[in-house]
């Protein structure tokens, strides 16, 4: 399947964050796509598929639905987490790099692929390089 990479997965902030930014490359090749779909595909709403690209890169099948899902909402709610005007708020709507960033993250994260200090390290290290 052309679609799978199964690429060795970071092990340190400076790799993750190479990683990410071939992650929003590769994400952003799908922006004509979008207006096929009626859907414009922005750098503002990117991250919207970087759980896609998580399993992409991590050789995991996109066409298991129960995992797409999982890890779907659980980078999705992530963002919500981060970026609700009651509680935390991390600007992400005027990052939307960092946006991209934090749900691929948390896709790792939801797949137990990285623990919460491995993720939190990364992006930290995003935060201050990523823009």
């Amino acid at each position: 399947m052309d679609w799978i990479m199964n690429r060795k997965q970071p092990q340190n902030p400076n790799e993750w964050f190479n990683e990410i930014k071939l992650a929003i490359a590769d994400a952003r090749e799908s922006k004509p796509f979008g207006l096929l779909t009626g859907q414009r595909i922005t750098d503002a709403n990117l991250f919207h598929l970087a759980p896609l690209v998580c399993m992409k890169f991590r050789g995991l099948d996109y066409r298991d639905e129960a995992l797409r899902t999982r890890v779907t909402e659980g980078a999705l709610a992530n963002y919500v987490a981060n970026s609700s005007p009651d509680g935390i708020d991390h600007g992400l709507d005027q990052r939307p790099l960092m946006a991209f960033a934090m749900c691929y993250i948390a896709a790792h994260y939801v797949l137990d692929l990285v623990d919460q200090e491995q993720a939190t390290i990364a992006l930290d290290y995003c935060e201050e390089n990523l823009d």
